[in-house]
């Protein structure tokens, strides 16, 4: 078993509502190399929707579990669980009228830590791409991604739960 795939079902023993989701993603890649960050992406959308349920009596073991995982961590895994899990929550969770502070009671030393430098990157990311200017040939393009404006015309779930993954909200 990788050491990916080992961390991820530790990490997930500790919410085992989320376990039909993971076996059918592990079905749908089924044969192919498991895309970790997508499964860490899904995990995401299931622990953003269960503080919108308000089941949150699961999240003291499931973030002791994931930092567990971070002390343990090689670099590949990580980098997963920064970008794959906590980048996502933030990202999901910034679509949501809680926002993404929410979840920090529960991060251990080292997940506050990822936590902050995850917040810290997007945040120059987004001020970076404010400051760019279109190029030239670019003059029939839209200058930026509206989220928000793309999210509200979305009806297949699927593709609002990737919209929300990959984009985060204006502030």
């Amino acid at each position: 078993m990788s050491a990916n795939r080992e961390a991820f079902e530790t990490i997930i023993a500790t919410i085992p509502g989320f376990d039909p989701r993971y076996q059918k993603f592990l079905a749908d890649w089924q044969g192919e190399e498991t895309p970790w960050y997508l499964a860490m992406g899904e995990l995401a959308h299931y622990i953003v929707e269960l503080y919108e349920e308000g089941s949150t009596s699961l999240y003291k073991d499931l973030f002791a579990a994931i930092e567990l995982a971070l002390h343990a961590a090689n670099a590949e895994l990580q980098n997963l669980i920064w970008v794959g899990l906590f980048e996502d929550i933030q990202n999901i969770a910034s679509h949501r009228s809680f926002g993404a502070s929410v979840f920090r009671p529960w991060l251990g030393p080292q997940s506050v830590v990822a936590w902050d430098e995850v917040d810290r990157g997007m945040q120059k990311v987004a001020t970076w791409a404010s400051k760019q200017r279109p190029r030239w040939w670019q003059f029939w393009r839209r200058r930026s991604f509206d989220s928000d404006a793309a999210l509200s015309q979305v009806e297949n779930p699927e593709l609002r739960k990737l919209i929300e993954q990959a984009y985060r909200k204006n502030q």
